[in-house]
């Protein structure tokens, strides 16, 4: 299943739960939460043998915290766990930055080296994993404020709006790399060396000077 669809499952439990609450109860929808997330990691686990972590991480959630909500009878704990999640991804994100070891150009390298093989490549991709976690630390804080509004606010800030902020990043993202990036990199390539890689094609990637050679000195007969 793609990241998208996966992206859409996951907010599937807490419109059950708004809607089962708000017909029949608390304790139905806590349930019905609970039991299509169950019931989704059982899916995955059965269909591909194995559960993505994005799968596990946002139903392991609903589980505990919806179970938690279960005993308590306090709603709070489901209605947190969209913040949760957020602030766990953003965590990763912004650690590995602090690290100079920025997620999304760790990732990048492991596809296609050629892809870091630049600092303006390396620095953008630094500047993005940093900005989703900014994004998703905000959002999860957007999420906490809205549990103690009405329930339609609720669901909006959980899903909606979390799409819509993370579409318009993209957006702001494409629009900078085609203005401002790609003319950085095409500047940078044409004041680089240029030298043919052993296949024999021209590769833009900077080159070392080669070490001047020591000729061996003649020997007099």
């Amino acid at each position: 299943m793609g990241r998208a669809a996966q992206t859409l499952w996951a907010f599937i439990p807490l419109v059950l739960f708004y809607f089962i609450e708000a017909r029949y109860g608390l304790k139905e929808g806590l349930i019905a939460a609970m039991a299509f997330s169950a019931l989704e990691l059982a899916w995955y686990g059965l269909r591909e043998r194995r559960i993505e972590r994005a799968a596990l991480l946002s139903g392991g959630l609903v589980l505990l915290l919806g179970g938690l909500s279960l005993i308590s009878e306090d709603e709070r704990f489901i209605l947190y766990s969209p913040a949760i999640g957020d602030w766990v991804i953003a965590a990763i994100l912004l650690y590995g930055v602090w690290r100079q070891r920025p997620l999304l150009a760790t990732l990048a390298a492991a596809r296609d080296p050629e892809l870091v093989s630049d600092p303006i490549r390396r620095g953008f991709l630094a500047g993005l994993t940093l900005r989703l976690g900014l994004n998703l630390g905000g959002h999860g804080v957007a999420c906490i404020w809205a549990a103690h509004a009405p329930r339609e606010i609720w669901l909006f800030v959980s899903g909606p709006l979390q799409y819509i902020l993370l579409g318009a990043q993209l957006a702001l993202e494409f629009v900078y790399a085609r203005l401002i990036l790609l003319p950085r990199l095409d500047a940078w390539e044409a004041s680089s060396p240029v030298r043919t890689n052993p296949s024999g094609s021209p590769s833009p990637r900077p080159w070392p000077a080669a070490a001047p050679s020591k000729e061996a000195p003649e020997m007099s007969p």
